[in-house]
């Protein structure tokens, strides 16, 4: 299955899903905004300075026994909150995906990006990577999001009512897999996600909302076209936006490809499902 940087529409072995890999392998602190930002405005999208919101590296338990870290952002104010899974499409050291955790606590959710991509060390060389992750199959994945979902579900501050998760690329359709597989979920926000086909979502019952840009190069609009007819067909709650002229990672102000306006279009959009769906 293809990723976030390296994707495109041939790539649908689900064992070689982990190849090509291209992000910047850091470690988890987010970069400050002098270190991305410094002599440029910072994106209208970007929340992470928001002083209503805290937001963190976390380290949970993992099939039992392993660790396994992510990213949590939530509200600082007491109080419990809806959670929200967020599943990258490459490493969550990129500073989109820890802004998109805490877009959702400045909304009023709990955002957990677990680290799907954990096989990979840090300081692993470019052409180590397959050595890596060749082996961490999708089946791996979901059990790396199951984690996630687990340990909110043990958090004080998490309400005990829906969970939603929100994927992109590679993370969209792995938000849909594990919403067909597990009870935990009550909606779904895939962003242009990889290529899904009809039997792997038949379980798929909630409420779906798929973003995708019209220009995306790496995964056509019509595979979420056709995920929204197999979907209304199977009698799933589903919604498609489609955004005119714009490109794979629209959303991410760390992309070249970022659309502000549509960014945050999109990004009312999902938090207005998500307060609907997530009660």
């Amino acid at each position: 299955m293809c990723l976030d940087d390296d994707c495109n529409n041939e790539l649908n072995d689900r064992r070689s899903f982990l190849r090509g890999v291209t992000a910047t392998v850091a470690s988890l602190t987010v970069l400050s905004r002098r270190d991305i930002h410094a002599q440029t405005p910072a994106p209208p999208t970007r929340v992470l300075d928001d002083p209503k919101i805290q937001h963190g590296r976390v380290v949970f338990k993992h099939n039992g026994a392993d660790s396994i870290d992510g990213f949590l952002a939530r509200p600082k104010a007491e109080g419990v909150y809806p959670a929200v899974l967020v599943i990258a499409g490459n490493k969550i050291t990129e500073e989109y995906i820890p802004n998109t955790c805490a877009a959702l606590a400045v909304a009023g959710f709990v955002g957990l990006a677990p680290n799907v991509f954990h096989p990979l060390p840090d300081d692993a060389p470019r052409n180590e990577y397959d050595k890596y992750l060749g082996k961490h199959t999708e089946s791996d994945v979901l059990d790396d999001i199951q984690s996630g979902a687990s340990y909110l579900r043990s958090q004080t501050f998490v309400s005990p009512g829906g969970m939603g998760i929100v994927g992109f690329c590679f993370g969209g359709r792995m938000a849909m897999l594990f919403a067909a597989r597990s009870r935990e979920i009550d909606a779904v926000v895939p962003f242009h996600p990889g290529v899904m086909k009809a039997p792997e979502l038949k379980r798929l019952v909630v409420p779906v909302q798929i973003h995708h840009g019209t220009a995306d190069k790496a995964v056509s609009v019509t595979e979420s076209q056709n995920v929204e007819r197999i979907l209304k067909g199977q009698h799933t709650p589903v919604e498609l936006f489609t955004y005119e002229g714009a490109d794979h990672g629209f959303l991410a102000y760390t992309r070249p490809f970022y659309k502000p306006e549509y960014a945050q279009l999109a990004w009312t959009r999902v938090t207005q499902f998500l307060r609907k769906n997530l009660k």
